[in-house]
């Protein structure tokens, strides 16, 4: 992937994740059960956010991240 689709990957990831923020802080009545699970969404995003910041670094500076020899 090059700089810009990881950009864009990276901003789509984050609003997912904003947007999920937002309606699981909506209050809900007693005993309304919620149709979509947020919080499985969110730790998706924040994977996917963490692994797309990592490869953003290795595209900006020309090395790969990983573990050091």
């Amino acid at each position: 992937m090059d700089g810009l689709t990881t950009l864009i990957a990276l901003a789509v990831a984050g609003g997912l994740f904003v947007l999920c923020w937002m309606m699981e802080r909506r209050p809900k009545t007693l005993g309304e059960v919620r149709l979509f699970p947020y919080i499985p969404v969110m730790m998706i995003c924040l994977v996917a956010i963490l692994g797309l910041l990592a490869h953003l670094i290795s595209l900006v500076t020309g090395k790969p991240v990983g573990r050091p020899m």
